[in-house]
């Protein structure tokens, strides 16, 4: 067992913004025994470290930094969540409230009791269990120092706060998710809450601009996780990155209405990709239709170039203001943009796969 008193002391001064002097004259004691109690060389008595749990608003066990109690809150907020799961929601309950009376301050009992409630409003429907998942997650924020978890932050918190206030408070959950919706992430869950107050212009903007979002989502992951796949060297690797163009050049074109536009751009960027897989596969009839096809669809584009959007995918219904221009660093035209892969093999990975994408650029040479 190993205590952590003074490095804590240290810590939550610190992230309190607090020299030693000044926790000094709050605690009305000498800057040397602050120091001390630092340093490790003596400890506070047991009222001062009450008083300096509450002060940092932690309890005992984790100013004390006590092993075996953080063992203990793992194990019970584990327990918590294996009630939940398994929808013994009575006991899940019971054993909340005895956790949260317990460690009071404890950012991970506080934060998965918060979770339990949730769940429990979903599977039940009573608004107090949603107040009360509400309440413990807006306590959780208070402790958010204390979070060692990397997959939950503020706007994580934030984040469940408002989609629980979706069912209880529809104009204060427009107003949570205003204040979180960072590019645009909370756009689906802001339309649907603007649909049912009967907004639906201001809906349908929204939902179109999550649309747009989400295309321009599919073709950078398709891009990137493409060339990472690649960029491993075997046959099955080569087939999933030639599986994953697929599916992405079927979503661009289920979402265009047939025009000429930048999504012409990004597809014949997909297919070039492609036809570089296909060469690694030595499906070298394939990937010339490969190229042919990015080839033909490139000068079409490079003929009347357009980068709007408006005009060009099915489901818009956005407002006029609302007219996202998009440029990239491939390639100043389409052509261009094959050039630079297949010519110049400006691609990455190119010490990977250059041996075994010769016969795509040795075509390409032949029809540029």
């Amino acid at each position: 067992m190993q205590l952590n008193l003074n490095k804590n002391i240290k810590k939550y001064r610190k992230e309190m913004n607090l020299t030693q002097e000044e926790l000094a004259e709050a605690f009305g004691v000498t800057v040397g025994a602050v120091s001390k109690w630092e340093s490790g060389s003596t400890v506070p008595d047991i009222m001062t470290m009450i008083e300096l749990a509450d002060f940092f608003n932690i309890s005992m066990d984790i100013l004390l930094g006590y092993n075996l109690s953080s063992k203990r809150i793992e194990d019970i907020t584990q327990r918590i969540f294996s009630l939940a799961k398994e929808q013994k929601y009575e006991e899940a309950v019971s054993e909340a409230e005895k956790a949260l009376v317990r460690y009071p301050a404890s950012f991970k009992i506080i934060r998965a009791c918060a979770s339990m409630y949730a769940v429990l409003f979903l599977a039940n429907g009573k608004n107090e269990d949603a107040k009360r998942s509400v309440e413990l997650f807006e306590k959780a924020l208070t402790l958010l120092s204390q979070n060692d978890d990397p997959d939950c932050s503020e706007f994580s918190i934030r984040m469940d706060i408002a989609k629980i206030k979706n069912y209880l408070d529809p104009d204060e959950a427009l107003a949570e998710f205003g204040k979180i919706n960072y590019l645009g992430i909370a756009d689906i869950d802001i339309a649907r809450l603007l649909h049912k107050k009967g907004e639906k212009d201001e809906a349908l903007d929204r939902y179109t601009k999550a649309l747009f979002r989400n295309l321009m989502q599919e073709y950078d992951l398709s891009f990137n996780m493409s060339w990472a796949i690649m960029e491993r060297g075997k046959n099955k690797d080569f087939r999933d990155a030639c599986d994953l163009i697929d599916r992405s050049v079927a979503y661009i074109d289920s979402a265009g209405l047939g025009k000429i536009c930048y999504i012409s751009k990004m597809k014949v960027i997909l297919l070039v990709i492609k036809a570089l897989a296909l060469s690694c596969l030595n499906e070298y009839e394939k990937m010339r239709k490969t190229i042919d096809e990015a080839y033909a669809l490139a000068k079409k584009y490079d003929a009347n170039p357009n980068n709007l959007f408006s005009d060009c995918i099915k489901f818009w219904y956005a407002k006029e203001e609302f007219n996202p221009i998009i440029s990239d660093d491939l390639g100043r035209s389409a052509v261009e943009s094959i050039d630079n892969y297949l010519g110049k093999k400006l691609y990455p990975a190119k010490e990977v796969l250059a041996h075994k994408t010769k016969e795509a650029e040795k075509y390409w040479k032949s029809i540029r």
